[in-house]
């Protein structure tokens, strides 16, 4: 994987917006990544949901190209577009074959620069958004990780949903949505990177001519608060059948290195695999529970590390246990179980480096967020170096921090 470092083109355009090139010459695709600072991290309470209309309008045409003409005329060239955002990352993606890379990257510019941004596509997509808020409760777990999170982190931007909130969308007119993408899309927020086998001299001559006069404006940096978790309890009735729960606790954030190296392997050997600690306590000694086992969510800020399991009520607070249990018994981690853990995790981090997409992905991400485009392939000599004793320290000081609990039983139980 590091043979590839070196072949990285770091490119500043004088308007601030930074160009990533990487060059796969046996690869049949090109892959284009947008990364910009949006979602919410970057929303007021009337504001949220702002990032997820805009992504989802910006794909639905341009100022000349109606939204399926536009996605015709990217389909005929082989390609795929997309457009996302999440807590604090916006993106754009567009893939295709190399021989028509040009032409598609002129569909790319077109929409980057001159987005439809229509009202009856706005009013289409805060619907379309707004039934997705609906049924984000239909998924069990997904409703316990909500109620986890609004423990976790209260009023706080993480604590609401990617897709915003339903009483925010329907305020959001024409207008706002086009001051957000005036705010977002400019140059000195954008980082591009494009990863296939193409002209490097003609790339760079390209992005020049076509987002060299962009004119930069003021973007607020990425920032950590001193956000500490509100640690409380949300436990909340729903016409299922088993009951659901997340419980979490305090953990490091994104640009805490090695921190969130330890943490990691941690949550792997807690609940990442077939072997780990819970799915063999809870699934196969105790047989409580079909679905178990563990998430480390990173954020720029506050962070969690939770469990999470489906089970019947009845184990309600002997699951509650469990998981205490195992989250404490993780400082007694053998060297052994440590190593297998290192290898497992190592061997799912390598799976991401398989596609031109993915790697575009990554190293924009981490250019954008300020950790520099190497970081991902740094990530594995840093997973090979952590000693279980350092590991074991880090986690020391977040162990039983911020303890909280969401989660969703049969509506039948009386509490």
């Amino acid at each position: 994987m590091n043979k590839f470092q070196p072949t990285v083109e770091k490119v500043h355009l004088k308007n601030g917006l930074i160009l990533l090139l990487l060059s796969f010459p046996d690869s049949l695709l090109c892959s284009i990544h947008l990364c910009l600072a949006m979602g919410n991290l970057f929303e007021n309470e009337k504001e949220r949901g702002l990032s997820a209309l805009l992504q989802e309008v910006m794909v639905k045409g341009t100022q000349t190209k109606d939204a399926i003409t536009f996605n015709r005329e990217v389909e005929s060239l082989g390609a795929s577009i997309e457009s996302s955002s999440n807590s604090f990352i916006g993106r754009i993606a567009i893939e295709g074959p190399n021989e028509h890379i040009f032409a598609i990257l002129t569909l790319f510019f077109e929409l980057i620069k001159s987005p439809a941004l229509k009202k009856e596509e706005i009013e289409k997509e805060k619907g379309y958004l707004i039934d997705q808020l609906a049924a984000l409760d239909d998924d069990p777990l997904n409703a316990a990780l909500y109620r986890f999170k609004k423990a976790f982190y209260g009023t706080h931007p993480y604590g609401s949903p990617t897709l915003g909130e339903t009483d925010c969308l329907k305020t959001f007119t024409e207008k706002k949505v086009n001051d957000w993408y005036r705010r977002w899309y400019v140059p000195n927020n954008m980082v591009i990177a494009v990863v296939g086998n193409y002209n490097l001299s003609r790339m760079k001559d390209v992005f020049y001519h076509q987002m060299g006069e962009l004119i930069p404006q003021k973007v607020k940096p990425y920032q950590e608060d001193s956000f500490y978790p509100l640690s409380l309890r949300i436990v909340e009735q729903k016409d299922i059948q088993d009951s659901w729960m997340v419980y979490g606790y305090r953990a490091p954030s994104l640009f805490d290195v090695q921190g969130r190296v330890a943490f990691d392997l941690l949550s792997n050997s807690l609940g990442g695999s077939m072997y780990s600690r819970l799915f063999l306590k809870v699934r196969e000694e105790l047989g409580l529970s079909y679905q178990v086992g563990s998430i480390y969510v990173p954020f720029i800020g506050p962070s969690f590390i939770c469990a999470y399991a489906g089970f019947s009520y009845p184990f309600f607070e002997e699951i509650i246990q469990i998981f205490r249990k195992e989250f404490h018994n993780l400082i007694y981690m053998n060297p052994v179980e440590f190593e297998e853990t290192k290898s497992y995790t190592l061997g799912r981090y390598l799976g991401r480096f398989e596609t031109v997409y993915s790697i575009s992905s990554m190293i924009s991400f981490y250019e954008r967020i300020g950790l520099g485009w190497e970081f991902p392939f740094h990530y594995q000599e840093l997973i090979k170096s952590i000693t279980l004793e350092e590991s074991l320290r880090i986690y020391d000081k977040y162990k039983g921090e911020g303890e909280t609990l969401g989660a969703v039983v049969p509506s039948q139980i009386k509490k």
